[in-house]
């Protein structure tokens, strides 16, 4: 993390004492599944956000964007949300939740870096607010453990700022690493580490980025994910005991009056989703890509059919996937960028595929790009002492 030490150092003319990095997270399987407290399959992303901080000994807080070359100030006497503060609002809100639990951090100067910044949503907001509570933290030697500071920073998320987002990506951020996907299981927030180092070398997890406009689905997904909480209101009313994940999908579909049709095809989806996360998980523990890979391929069914969330653009590249002999499966990824795909491939078909993937710009106007799955690691906090940084974690 010396880069962002260095960033830090020419912005405020002081040197780093503490530095963050938080890696980002992608749900693979079980994006929606928070309404049925169900299960979720995440990992890291290949992008992360770094945090540096310093002391000040004003009642102001300075605060330096790198990618965008953008800088904020605030005074600690005024942290009310204010609109025109844009991204600065995420780190008044982590200093107002923790003002509300009893703890209240004095001037700083804060960094923002990484990748991460680079693209907008829910995830890099989410890095943020988790970045900036553990440093302030760990710089002010608060008692509080690193997940407490995730339902810290979910707070400042959901309820400062008001946006969409999900507590299990804050614990996922904490506990992520490049050897393992996690399997969270959502009503007792625990999790189980699902080993992917050792997986098939001839079959390669492929990032594809459709390239649209990121307000194209965030807009649908963000209107199906309000109808579906209020969807499951009414269905925890009807059935008032036992966990809702376990209710059959047989017998929502036999409900006449209780719920709507639409409101029974959201909770079929969601449910079945979370079963498939399961599934998913377990499968990859016994190495069986295959399976695998038909899971993510009725993920992606049913997001296009039942919870009618995906677009042209997605279904042409999974659709042109799933017609090759050496594609497994393939699904729409909603915490990647806007519009992004997992395709389970072998590697010996990825140039067919690129090559299929040419006739997509000819259609839609715009080329996509892609990578191979590749993760950035694991949580990192750093201590800085006379030019060197000690892991603090």
């Amino acid at each position: 993390m010396k880069k962002i030490e260095e960033q830090h150092r020419l912005e405020f003319e002081d040197k780093a004492r503490i530095v963050v990095k938080v890696p980002g997270v992608y749900t693979f399987l079980g994006e929606f599944a928070d309404y049925c407290k169900g299960f979720t399959l995440c990992g890291a992303a290949p992008t992360a956000l770094e945090v540096a901080l310093s002391p000040r000994d004003d009642q102001s807080v300075r605060l330096f964007m790198v990618p965008q070359k953008d800088r904020k100030r605030f005074n600690l006497q005024n942290t009310k949300y204010k609109r025109e503060d844009r991204w600065a609002n995420y780190i008044k809100g982590v200093i107002s939740v923790l003002n509300g639990r009893g703890y209240f951090p004095s001037a700083f100067n804060l960094t923002l870096s990484g990748d991460l910044l680079k693209r907008e949503g829910t995830m890099t907001n989410s890095a943020i607010v988790l970045g900036v509570t553990l440093a302030l933290v760990k710089y002010f030697k608060y008692d509080l453990s690193e997940e407490e500071c995730a339902t810290i920073a979910y707070s400042a998320l959901s309820t400062f700022s008001a946006e969409e987002c999900r507590l299990i990506i804050f614990l996922a951020m904490l506990h992520v690493d490049s050897t393992s996907l996690l399997l969270f299981d959502v009503q007792y927030l625990k999790y189980e580490k699902i080993p992917i180092d050792n997986l098939d070398d001839e079959i390669v997890p492929l990032l594809v980025e459709s390239q649209i406009a990121p307000q194209a689905l965030q807009e649908e997904l963000s209107i199906r994910r309000g109808e579906s909480r209020e969807a499951f209101k009414l269905l925890r009313a009807l059935f008032p005991t036992g966990l809702i994940r376990d209710i059959p999908q047989q017998e929502i579909r036999e409900m006449v009056g209780q719920l709507t049709e639409d409101e029974k095809r959201l909770c079929i989806y969601v449910l079945g989703e979370s079963r498939l996360a399961y599934e998913g998980g377990r499968l990859l523990a016994q190495k069986d890509m295959v399976g695998y890979g038909r899971v993510l391929s009725k993920v992606q069914a049913g997001l296009r059919d039942i919870f009618e969330v995906t677009c042209p653009e997605i279904d042409w590249l999974t659709k042109r996937a799933m017609e090759l002999n050496g594609c497994l499966g393939a699904t729409m990824i909603s915490t990647g960028r806007s519009g992004t795909i997992l395709v389970l491939i072998s590697r010996e078909s990825i140039a067919l595929y690129i090559t299929r993937m040419e006739e997509y710009e000819h259609i839609f106007g715009f080329k996509p790009t892609w990578k191979s799955y590749t993760q950035v690691g694991k949580l990192k906090i750093g201590s800085v002492n006379n030019g060197s940084t000690t892991n603090k974690r």
